[in-house]
């Protein structure tokens, strides 16, 4: 058996291996031939040296192999694809147990930490109406003409934080946009039978 044949071989009993997986090892074995070549050996002695592609497949595979399919016959040999096993079809019986978990697991955690989330936003948004502070001293002045110093500074310094929880808010508002958009998703996924997301 010359390289070619090997090589095409290997390839053909190797069928069910992952493309990545079965390129790096036939790539190790063209190695293997490259550098006994260089050593003056002959094609056929490296296959010698090497071993029979089937039990090398045999070997790779472990409990991939399977000893009933035809490997010498690329037609007939199975693909990586055609040996992953078949993801499981959902059925009306598991989407019904995986809604009722979910309207339960919402009920329960979901949607009260959403309110109370939501809600803190709310206190923080309502703070920054501290900024209209100044606009409450010139009407003190302007309707009951009297304005204290104090009053000012209080006036500006109330200014201030309303603008930095005005800041916050909106902040505070896109963290807990995506929290709730992405746990939409989740239940989305979740009835879909995605658990990878």
């Amino acid at each position: 058996m010359n390289r070619q044949q090997f090589m095409k071989a290997m390839e053909i009993h190797l069928r069910p291996m992952d493309p990545f997986e079965r390129a790096e090892l036939l790539a190790d074995y063209d190695q293997h031939f490259e550098l006994g070549l260089r050593e003056g050996k002959l094609e056929e002695e490296i296959a010698r040296e090497l071993g029979q592609p089937e039990e090398i497949a045999k070997e790779a595979l472990g409990d991939r192999y399977d000893m009933h399919t035809p490997g010498s016959d690329a037609f007939y040999a199975p693909t990586y694809r055609e040996m992953r096993s078949p993801r499981n079809n959902t059925s009306a019986t598991r989407k019904f147990f995986t809604a009722i978990g979910l309207l339960f697991l919402n009920l329960i955690l979901g949607i009260p930490l959403g309110l109370m989330m939501w809600s803190v936003w709310l206190v923080i948004a309502s703070l920054s109406l501290l900024v209209v502070a100044p606009v409450a001293a010139v009407v003190d002045f302007v309707f009951l003409g009297q304005l204290d110093k104090p009053e000012i500074f209080v006036a500006i310094g109330a200014f201030g934080v309303g603008i930095l929880f005005a800041i916050a808010s909106k902040y505070v508002f896109r963290a807990f946009k995506n929290t709730t958009l992405q746990y939409i998703q989740w239940n989305k996924n979740m009835m879909k039978g995605d658990v990878s997301a």
